[in-house]
């Protein structure tokens, strides 16, 4: 209930969403207020004629080039047209309101003004005791006006200055080692090739080839990559899986039933690291480029 005694021109006690007033004329441009206006996703609580009003002084500054330009900008450059589109707004997030009665305006300062407190006479006043006490429970601000859309103009506006824009974060992308990383990665591989080769060659088959080869050959990845904490720890799972005793050649599934639950940690763990998720795109990419190829 936006008026509990019509206010008219009287003077009267409005509560409004100050803190919210600030942010839309600190993150808002002219353009998006527009915007939401026209769609109806803004002003609802405002009159037919205010709402003429707040779209008219909205197009003059989009006329003169300040559309894209944040609220408080244009309230800088044209503080004439500001005033207006201020009290409007303020209009439009005012949530309760009430006249003071004649008796009682003389306890109150001329507005418009915000009020920290109602004054002790006017606490008397069941309607105006009601709105401090929304204001109060709602966070809310108290002003002083002496027309609905009158508010105090702020004094703060320099401060009302857009949080820094968060640095953009580059698409994750794969990145293939260079310098350190890639002359440690082929260390490792190739050390892990090596142990896996070198029986073969002497004629054995490896009784555990999962064993130290495959940690090489996966520790050799996961530092070209730059994999994160979550890399390494889903391939620990991984390799734990691939060296439980009952994991030889013939096993049957059931034998691996009990290792299924750390398989699916592992895989989850991979899937949340970035860098890993990156070289599977990276690698989809490629297979995909040449399958044209091979049609073709």
């Amino acid at each position: 209930m936006l008026s509990d005694r019509l206010p008219g021109s009287a003077t009267s006690i409005v509560v409004y969403d100050r803190k919210l007033v600030e942010t839309i004329i600190r993150d808002w441009s002219t353009q998006q207020l527009a915007q939401e206006l026209r769609a109806g996703r803004f002003g609802s609580r405002l009159t037919p004629r205010q709402r003429a009003e707040l779209e008219a002084l909205l197009t003059a500054w989009q006329q003169r080039a300040l559309g894209p330009m944040p609220l408080r900008d244009a309230l800088l450059v044209d503080e004439e047209r500001g005033r207006r589109v201020f009290g409007l707004i303020c209009a439009a997030l005012a949530v309760r309101r009430a006249s003071v009665p004649p008796e009682l305006r003389a306890a109150l300062p001329a507005g418009p003004l915000d009020l920290e407190a109602l004054p002790e006479p006017i606490v008397a006043d069941p309607a105006l005791s009601a709105l401090a006490e929304t204001a109060a429970r709602d966070g809310l601000r108290l002003a002083v006006q002496q027309a609905p859309d009158e508010f105090p103009y702020p004094d703060n506006l320099e401060a009302l200055t857009p949080p820094p824009p968060r640095p953009a974060r580059a698409a994750d992308e794969f990145e293939q080692p260079t310098g350190w990383r890639r002359n440690g990665a082929i260390l490792l591989a190739a050390s892990g090739v090596l142990l896996l080769l070198l029986p073969l060659l002497g004629g054995q088959i490896p009784e555990h080839p999962a064993g130290l080869p495959l940690a090489l050959i996966t520790l050799a990845l996961l530092i070209g990559i730059r994999a994160g904490w979550a890399g390494y720890a889903g391939s620990l799972c991984v390799w734990l899986v691939a060296n439980l005793p009952g994991f030889r050649h013939g096993t049957t599934l059931q034998a691996l039933w009990p290792a299924l639950p750390l398989l699916a940690v592992g895989l989850t763990l991979l899937s949340a690291d970035r860098r890993v998720r990156a070289m599977w795109r990276w690698i989809r990419r490629r297979l995909l480029r040449r399958r044209p190829e091979r049609g073709e």
